[in-house]
């Protein structure tokens, strides 16, 4: 059974996400929903949901494939399927699930910026063997602007703003790009010129605080998307569907 993966442009797809997946022996499915693929409806032979970051936004109307994944996302969560929500994916969940999702106070936050873990998510097995900040990729002009009902704050950002948080044991958003990497940063800095303008920096100065911090960056990241292919994704379920099946 597959993870199914929601992704939403060419550029900031599941990446290192889905190499990460895949090693850990996780089979993907990938829903190109920019290219037309229709949004799933139903979770038979589903393993699990991730839904990607997007150039769309919530908060103008643009994300037009929005209330299907929200359908979709409100579905994985009640039926305890595994839901892991990444920047638009993100705000996605929290819409979805009774919070709320507004501009970015600082209207864009492009480059390389720390993100600290809560007291919670120092606790948090997701997290675990991550320091207590932390340099990651980032790329958004929305965020949760409110949690929904009964979510834990894992994480937050420069501004205090929610960067990761949970709902549950199997529901798991991250506003950061952990699957990006310096490579992806150059292409939307490509198409996307206008918010390092509104960011108030430079692109030197964007593609200078991303290589500055990418070593560390890399291994801590690579560290929570294995956390994420061992801990939250049902790796147990998948070895006993392959006994089942060896059996038969």
């Amino acid at each position: 059974m597959p993870i199914v993966i929601l992704e939403h442009t060419n550029i900031s797809r599941a990446n290192r996400l889905a190499t990460v997946l895949g090693r850990y022996g996780h089979r993907l499915e990938h829903v190109r929903v920019h290219k037309g693929d229709a949004v799933p409806t139903s979770l038979d032979g589903v393993d699990g949901v991730i839904i990607m970051g997007s150039p769309d936004r919530l908060t103008d109307g643009s994300a037009t494939h929005a209330d299907a994944e929200m359908a979709l996302a409100r579905l994985a969560h009640e039926s305890g399927c595994p839901l892991l929500g990444i920047c638009f994916g993100a705000q996605i969940l929290a819409a979805a699930l009774g919070g709320e999702v507004g501009p970015l106070e600082a209207g864009v936050r492009v480059g390389s910026h720390e993100v600290r873990l809560t007291p919670q998510g120092r606790e948090d097995p997701v997290f675990a063997g991550l320091p207590w900040a932390m340099a990651c990729l980032h790329w958004n002009r929305d965020v949760a602007t409110a949690l929904p009902p009964d979510a834990v704050a894992l994480a937050t950002g420069p501004a205090d703003d929610p960067q990761a948080w949970r709902l549950g044991v199997r529901t798991y958003a991250i506003q950061f790009h952990p699957e990006m990497h310096p490579g992806v940063i150059d292409q939307i800095i490509a198409e996307d010129r206008p918010d390092i303008d509104d960011a108030g920096t430079t692109v030197d100065a964007v593609r200078q605080g991303v290589a500055d911090a990418w070593s560390t960056c890399e291994r801590l990241t690579d560290r929570l998307m294995a956390n994420i292919a061992m801990l939250l994704m049902p790796l147990d379920q998948r070895m006993l569907d392959s006994v089942r099946q060896l059996r038969h």
